[in-house]
């Protein structure tokens, strides 16, 4: 079949389903006094366009999404959870494109490709058992997300009077990006949160990745086929509204990063504190293709220290709030600037108003000051943003707004590093009926080129 053939008998099954979804005639969704069964979820139909100036590349895909859970109602116990993604290169059958519109999405030989995220049935709430998950899904404890063929199990049982909710998982790492020998790679792992009291929960995990040398997960092939990782958590309640936690994370056995965050809410004051500090001690260069995915695209993270603080104070009722904080990022002494790894900080202050002249209208303005910090490149600046935004319940949402970034990644569209980054969008989304909606999106990022970005999406909730 020709490309033109092809491309031509794909459009015309998109306006077919477009002509379906205007005519008003989709399932309503299920309740569970109708039957044995209930239906929810998403069905979406997308475009997504990018164009950069000065002939640096466009890229035009579609995106066919569903996000789908049934439940069983009678038993009460079941459930089965879909979610996918379809996606059709429109511009180009043949994807060898050089440009800097290439993604993750066109290292296929074909121009369509789908992605399954999930495909699990999962028995829940069922005596000790919180919950048994069988089939493709994605696990999170404490350790990164991973994406996992197999088996999950979390129990909740009571010893001495201390709750435990041990969990175990098992199977095969979910690789979408990579063309290896599926069975060539397992993933076991296992722990448990144990809550002392309402307000304190210790977490421990431990986690085994075996996959096959030759599957490259990371920008270069280590050789290595077995990593060992594992977390200590513990978060503690502070107050009414408020907690403290701190982590430590182990990869093959030594220290990787820890991690500590601070919460705080005084209702009374309307006021809100969150603090966080990370450090990552060793230098990360390969990791299981499953966890991350992007850590291939970036190549290595060396050590680095990130604090953050942001604080919200409401002035006015409940109509203004005044919000500021400030974000360091410091790499190691002696590590040397590369991309993807840098020194900066970041200080912002914000205005924030609701039903400004009308109800259901917000403004927030906001102002930053960023210390660029590379041995080579020091520099100070100052940037300004802001959005305005109405929103009417199932009705009509619509957006206006600008910001600025001083590093700005998309690891999944732009294996680049973009800096100094100034964007501009617009958001609408408008509610044809209950239920279904279309939101069209415009973005303009201006760095060293024009980059235009144009999204539309046709979506109905189940």
């Amino acid at each position: 079949m020709s490309k033109k053939r092809s491309v031509g008998c794909k459009l015309y099954i998109y306006l077919l389903t477009l002509c379906w979804l205007f005519s008003g005639y989709f399932p309503e969704p299920a309740s569970a006094d109708e039957g044995s069964f209930s239906l929810s979820g998403l069905l979406q139909l997308r475009y997504d366009g990018r164009y950069l100036s000065d002939d640096e590349g466009e890229d035009h895909k579609l995106h066919q999404i569903a996000d789908i859970q049934i439940k069983e109602n009678k038993w009460g116990h079941l459930k089965f959870t879909l979610a996918g993604d379809m996606i059709e290169d429109i511009d180009s059958l043949d994807d060898d494109q050089s440009d800097r519109t290439r993604t993750i999405h066109d290292t296929w030989d074909s121009s369509s490709h789908g992605y399954l995220y999930i495909c699990q049935a999962e028995v829940y709430e069922l005596g000790r058992l919180n919950y048994a998950r069988l089939g493709r899904q994605y696990v999170n404890h404490e350790l990164a997300t991973t994406h996992l063929d197999g088996l999950n199990l979390l129990l909740d049982l009571d010893l001495f009077g201390i709750q435990i909710k041990p969990f175990i998982y098992a199977g095969i790492p979910v690789r979408l990006y990579e063309d290896g020998h599926y069975w060539d790679a397992t993933e076991v792992g296992g722990g448990a949160h144990i809550l002392l009291d309402r307000s304190t929960k210790i977490t421990l995990e431990h986690q085994v990745i075996e996959e096959d040398p030759d599957i490259v997960g990371t920008y270069r092939e280590s050789g290595k086929n077995r990593y060992e990782q594992s977390a200590f958590a513990i978060r503690q309640s502070l107050l009414h509204k408020g907690y403290g936690y701190i982590s430590l994370f182990l990869l093959d056995n030594s220290p990787k990063n820890i991690n500590t965050r601070f919460s705080l809410l005084v209702d009374r004051l309307d006021l809100d504190i969150d603090a966080s500090y990370f450090y990552q001690f060793k230098e990360i260069s390969e990791t299981p293709t499953s966890s991350p995915y992007y850590t291939g695209l970036t190549g290595t993270i060396k050590p680095y220290h990130n604090f953050t603080l942001d604080i919200m104070k409401g002035v006015y009722k409940d109509r203004i709030w005044v919000s500021a904080g400030t974000q360091w990022r410091l790499l190691d002494s002696g590590e040397d600037e590369t991309e993807f790894n840098h020194s900066y900080n970041n200080q912002y202050l914000a205005l924030i108003i609701d039903d400004l002249l009308m109800k259901n209208v917000q403004l927030s303005l906001q102002a930053d000051f960023w210390q660029v910090m590379d041995s080579d490149n020091e520099d100070d600046i100052l940037s300004f943003g802001g959005e305005i935004a109405y929103e009417k319940p199932q009705t009509i949402n619509i957006s206006l707004g600008s910001f600025y970034s001083l590093y700005r990644y998309d690891y999944f569209a732009d294996a680049d590093e973009k800096t100094d980054v100034y964007t501009i969008y617009s958001d609408v989304r408008y509610y044809i009926q209950p239920g279904l909606y279309f939101d069209a999106r415009y973005e303009l990022d201006i760095y060293d080129i024009y980059e235009h970005r144009f999204v539309a999406t046709l979506g109905i909730e189940i």
